[in-house]
């Protein structure tokens, strides 16, 4: 096994140190690397201390050190022969992120370093993903050529918006995208919703692509919780120009508590129209997840006037502190820190990622 011996987080703050555990075994070791110039300082924290809590599991521990620190377009420490975890969420700035990663990834290739695992929460340009006029370009293909042209190894991302962007990598560069969904289900775990009738909840997807969204968001909580009962729902949104404005509901949600489930939150406006909707067609509650909150110009107006009881997004892209204050209490973000740490984790041991979903644990 290559040991996690150091966590090298460059940073652009005030350096600092932490303890984290290690086998003194081998000589190898994995540097992870975090660009995280638009990532909270606290998801970092979170990480390295469940990362901290992985390898006590093995025991014959020895200290090593965990570095905070500047990356200023340079490799800081030899990473020769090791393997590399880079962390950057691709958010926007999405340009100014993506050539930051991919300078990173060139200087980790001229440093000689041995694989690159680079983890991407979030996926910039994952929804142009085909071409909507004739002259279009499908950034979500062309940056994963630009990614593996470049050297990248192995791509981790989570909640891609359509699975089959997997497929715009070559088989030389394996993509897993991870199921957020066990954040919310932590949550739910430890702040039980207060609903009514209880244990009874419908799922509605705000379109027909996120049918297959919705289906995995009941089979989580039919794992964890078995006497929860769920339902889904669907809002038809019709494609044709002519009837832009032809809605429809399918499903029943009279009297019942619903739950929106959605990729990325952007301008806000398709969770408030589908809480419309479904208070229309008689929901007794009205609540959303997105697991982006890309957050758009006046998104967080939006969704504060809006139906919305309630709104679980995760910190794959750092939320503003002036956002968390408009919305208060209407907002919860669920941390992907454990996440994403497991996954580190059980890469490095060459462990499955998907029995860690399944398990419905971390």
């Amino acid at each position: 096994m290559r040991n996690l011996k150091y966590l090298f987080v460059p940073f652009f703050c005030k350096p600092s140190l932490l303890k984290l555990s290690t086998h003194s075994q081998d000589e190898s070791y994995t540097k992870v690397y975090a660009n995280q110039k638009k990532y909270k300082i606290e998801l970092l924290n979170v990480q390295v201390q469940h990362l901290e809590m992985l390898y006590w599991r093995d025991m014959q521990m020895e200290n090593a050190i965990y570095k905070l620190c500047y990356f200023n377009g340079q490799v800081l420490e030899n990473v020769r022969g090791r393997n590399a975890f880079i962390i950057q969420s691709t958010c926007p700035p999405v340009n100014e992120n993506l050539v930051e990663l991919f300078l990173f990834i060139s200087a980790l290739r001229r440093a000689s370093v041995k694989s690159i695992t680079v983890i991407v929460p979030y996926y910039g340009y994952s929804r142009q993903d085909h071409k909507l006029v004739k002259t279009q370009s499908i950034a979500a293909a062309d940056i994963a050529r630009m990614l593996e042209q470049i050297g990248i190894d192995h791509l981790v991302s989570i909640d891609l918006h359509r699975g089959q962007l997997q497929g715009a990598f070559s088989t030389d560069v394996p993509v897993d995208n991870l199921c957020p969904y066990i954040t919310l289900i932590y949550e739910l775990n430890n702040h039980p919703l207060k609903l009514s009738p209880p244990n009874e909840l419908t799922l509605v997807s705000p379109d027909f692509n996120g049918i297959s969204r919705v289906k995995k968001v009941q089979d989580e909580l039919k794992f964890a919780f078995p006497n929860f009962k769920t339902k889904m729902a669907m809002i038809y949104k019709s494609k044709d120009p002519v009837a832009e404005k032809e809605i429809s509901l399918v499903g029943d949600v009279n009297g019942k508590n619903c739950l929106i489930i959605d990729d990325i939150v952007d301008s806000g406006t398709t969770l408030r129209n589908a809480a419309d909707i479904l208070k229309r067609e008689g929901a007794k509650s009205v609540m959303a997840y997105a697991t982006h909150p890309v957050l758009s110009e006046k998104a967080v107006l939006t969704i504060a006037i809006s139906n919305l009881s309630k709104i679980f997004i995760t910190d794959t892209i750092q939320v503003k502190e002036l956002d968390k204050l408009i919305l208060q209490d209407k907002l919860t973000v669920l941390s992907v820190a454990p996440l994403l740490a497991e996954t580190i984790y059980r890469l490095q041991r060459k462990e499955s990622l998907h029995e860690l979903l399944s398990q419905n644990k971390l």
